[in-house]
C-alpha cells in the first residue's frame, strides 16, 4: 500500500512583503496594528512569519496600507508557494488597471464560499 505525502510549507518559509509595505507607507508596527485592530505585536509576528497569515489579515492590511491582498505576498521569495499559474495570474493582477483590479475582486468575492467572507457560520 503506497500513500502520497503532502508537504506543506512552513509560515515561517512564506515569506511575506508586510514589513516593506509598511515601511514605505511610513508607518510604525504601532500604527499599522492600530490601523487592522491587532497589538504591535501582532504586526510583528505576522511580518516575521511566527504568526500565520491568514487571509483575513492579509486583507485587514492590504487594506490598511492601500494595496491589494495578493501584494502582501512575497511570490517571488517563494516560488513554491504557489504553482506557475497561480504566480503568473497574481503578477498579471498586479500589473493590471485600478478599474480591472477592482472588476476582479468582485468577481472574487462573489466565488467565495460565504463564511470564507467572513459571515458566521450557520
Amino acid at each position: 500500500m503506497s500513500a502520497d505525502i503532502l508537504h506543506f510549507f512552513r509560515v515561517i518559509d512564506a515569506p511575506n512583503r508586510i514589513r516593506e509595505l509598511r515601511v514605505a507607507a511610513k508607518l510604525s508596527q504601532q500604527a499599522l496594528g492600530d490601523a487592522v485592530g491587532v497589538s504591535k505585536v501582532t504586526i510583528s509576528d505576522l511580518e516575521r512569519g511566527t504568526m500565520q497569515l491568514t487571509v483575513d489579515y492579509m486583507r485587514r492590511i492590504a487594506a490598511a496600507l492601500n494595496v491589494e491582498p495578493a501584494d502582501v505576498l512575497s511570490l517571488v521569495d517563494n516560488p513554491d508557494a504557489l504553482n506557475a499559474d497561480e504566480r503568473a495570474l497574481i503578477e498579471r493582477l498586479r500589473s493590471a488597471a485600478p478599474d480591472q483590479r477592482e472588476q476582479l475582486r468582485r468577481v472574487a468575492e462573489v466565488m467565495l464560499p460565504y463564511n470564507a467572507r467572513g459571515a458566521e457560520a450557520a
